[in-house]
Parts: C-alpha cells; structure tokens; sequence
C-alpha cells in the first residue's frame, strides 16, 4: 500500500526533503513506517527518530492525517494515508 510522509523543521532537514510517498505492506503500523523510514533516510533521521533500541522517541509527534498519534501507536495505516512527522519546537 502506499502512504505519504511529510517531515516538519528538524526532521524535513534531517530526511533531506520536505516529504515523500513510500510503499509499505498492508497492516504497517506508525512504529513499523518509522522503522522504515529511518533505515532508508539515514542514521541521522534515525536518531530523531528512534532510541537506542529501535523504539520511537516519545519527542517525535505523529500526525495521521489531522488526527495526532502516539509514536508507538499500534493502528494499522491505511492507503493513502498522510503521515506527518515532526520534532516538538521551542521559541520564546
């Protein structure tokens, strides 16, 4: 099935582009498209996204589509899914 990522600040530089549409198979999960990607972008993607251990980092924020998930939510996607990607941001 296919699902498109978008990255946000921090993540769009560390993935080197703004967003991309990937093939996964069907009943991929928010944690299994994070694995994905961080194998196919880069060890420095992966370390925003993933601990140590290949768990995501609770820091990143998961948008599918206008709805906000857990990283390590276990809901399957779905094609056509737009999965948005970001690092919290801070200002002041």
């Amino acid at each position: 099935m296919n699902v498109r990522i978008e990255y946000v600040a921090q993540l769009r530089d560390a993935a080197g582009v703004s967003g991309e549409a990937l093939e996964v198979p069907a009943s991929t999960t928010v944690p299994e498209l994070l694995r994905k990607v961080a194998a196919t972008r880069g060890a420095r993607l992966a370390g925003l996204l993933l601990d140590p251990e290949g768990a995501p980092r609770a820091t990143v924020l998961v948008f599918v589509g206008e709805a906000q998930v857990d990283a390590d939510a276990p809901q399957d996607l779905r094609e056509g899914d737009v999965v948005t990607l970001m690092s919290p941001l801070a200002g002041g």
